[in-house]
């Protein structure tokens, strides 16, 4: 039951993270019309980007063999976890402009030599440590001096 408390903190963290980033980057895709409108499309959006945030978490417990690899943090598994959550942004935002799932207006900042959207690129690079460590801060007991993790 213990190792259903990250988990379930992880989940409804980066569930609310990505709710209000997803609404709030809305207005930089094609087909916006209102808030309202959208809402399920980005409450769906959030759920899909949680499980990528919990793929992460789980690829991380693998390769570290820690469940609660999160209280050894450092820069350099920071950096890890952003790379990853870069690099799956980047194929994910290729599969879905290629295949015409969504696209950007022309107020989407685009990274040069991608074509991919900024905005989704920093959320799959920020939101994933944010939501991991906020998850850490709050329900992971630490085993260690109890001092903050360093990031």
């Amino acid at each position: 039951m213990k190792k259903a408390r990250p988990i379930l903190s992880i989940f409804i963290i980066g569930f609310l993270l990505n709710l209000v980033w997803e609404n709030v980057q809305a207005p930089l895709y094609k087909g916006y019309t209102n808030f309202w409108d959208h809402f399920m499309m980005c409450f769906w959006a959030s759920l899909v980007d949680v499980a990528v945030i919990l793929l992460l978490y789980g690829l991380l417990a693998i390769w570290y063999r820690d469940f609660y690899w999160i209280k050894h943090i450092n820069w350099k598994i920071a950096v890890v976890l952003i790379i990853i959550g870069g690099t799956i942004a980047v194929g994910f935002e290729y599969w879905a402009l290629e295949n015409e799932t969504w696209a950007y207006t022309d107020s989407m900042p685009v990274v040069p030599f991608t074509k991919v959207g900024l905005s989704p690129l920093l959320q799959m690079m920020l939101l994933p440590l944010l939501t991991i460590w906020l998850s850490h801060k709050m329900v992971i007991k630490r085993k260690t001096d109890g001092k903050p993790a360093a990031l």
